[in-house]
């Protein structure tokens, strides 16, 4: 496999970070310089690719894209660069064997720099296990767990008319459950929550957000509907309306009704649906990650039973 590193860009938010939260602003308060984006990407037009966005802010981001895509998205992101303020980002694409590709449930963690998502995609990394629709696995010492997701045909393709819900259980010693860069309450590491996401690469929009960024609407968390992570054992149901405008919120923090520009992504994201599943972080910050609190025992299970109706 081939791996191509394509652009740093620079991302513009509030006085909080908009990425994936419940802020609903997006007019910049603070400008910092960012370095321009000059490598071209080399694409074979058969190829599938792999992309994950991350952010110095600890915010990262998984899709699967064509050639065209891919390409589409990096321009998207040396927009934003081009605007010399905000965050730095870089966007990275590994070319995909057919082979190695599977619709299982997945889990990511944040990497040791917490700037990067990982899969658990190896025996030795303790994956997510399912049994009917039922999938579990385990929280691990130290690390923050962002996502639990699926690419299953079945579960995607159009879900405007669907209902998602997902009974959910964590069990064992811990006392508490912590996020990171602030994103429990936009200032504490508390509360951890747990919500519904999907992502749609063929959602976006050229002229959504502040500066101009095409992707912010193609990944949406659910909003404000979540599940608090409070104890070591304890139990919930979410359920969250896909067609919803009030349910949902892109990447930029806009909700589905926040403009007509807006509003179009969102109705062609939910007939596009390419992965579904759940974000783990806080009542800001959407995906930060979620751990156990490390003054505790970390011998955590993360229940999952997901499931859709029309």
């Amino acid at each position: 496999m081939r791996t191509f590193q394509t652009v740093a860009a620079v991302l513009v938010y509030p006085a909080i970070m908009c990425l994936g939260i419940a802020c609903e602003q997006d007019t910049p308060t603070e400008a910092r310089p960012g370095r321009m984006a000059t490598d071209a990407i080399s694409t074979d037009l058969s190829q599938s690719y792999q992309v994950i966005l991350s952010c110095t802010d600890g915010h990262s981001v998984v899709l699967w894209v064509d050639a065209a895509t891919l390409t589409s998205l990096a321009a998207d992101v040396d927009a934003i660069n081009a605007s010399g303020t905000g965050v730095t980002c870089t966007l990275g694409s590994t070319a995909l064997d057919p082979s190695s590709q599977t619709t299982a449930w997945t889990v990511y963690d944040y990497n040791p720099s917490n700037n990067a998502l990982a899969p658990r995609n190896a025996p030795d990394k303790m994956p997510a296990t399912t049994s009917g629709s039922e999938t579990k696995f385990d929280f691990l010492p130290g690390k923050f767990t962002a996502l639990l997701t699926t690419t299953n045909r079945s579960l995607t393709g159009d879900l405007s008319t669907t209902t998602l819900m997902d009974e959910i259980r964590v069990s064992g010693s811990a006392t508490t459950f912590v996020t990171q860069h602030g994103g429990g309450d936009c200032v504490h590491d508390v509360p951890a929550a747990v919500r519904f996401y999907f992502v749609s690469p063929s959602a976006s929009g050229s002229s959504v957000g502040t500066p101009p960024a095409g992707f912010y609407t193609r990944f949406w968390w659910s909003n404000p509907v979540s599940l608090q992570l409070m104890s070591g054992t304890q139990s919930g149901t979410i359920i969250a309306n896909v067609g919803d405008l009030s349910e949902w919120s892109d990447w930029n923090g806009q909700r589905a009704n926040s403009s007509l520009e807006v509003l179009a992504a969102f109705e062609k994201a939910i007939q596009n649906v390419q992965t579904v599943g759940l974000s783990f972080g806080g009542l800001c910050f959407f995906e930060t990650g979620v751990t156990v609190d490390p003054s505790t025992t970390s011998d955590e299970m993360f229940s999952s039973t997901f499931s859709e109706t029309q």
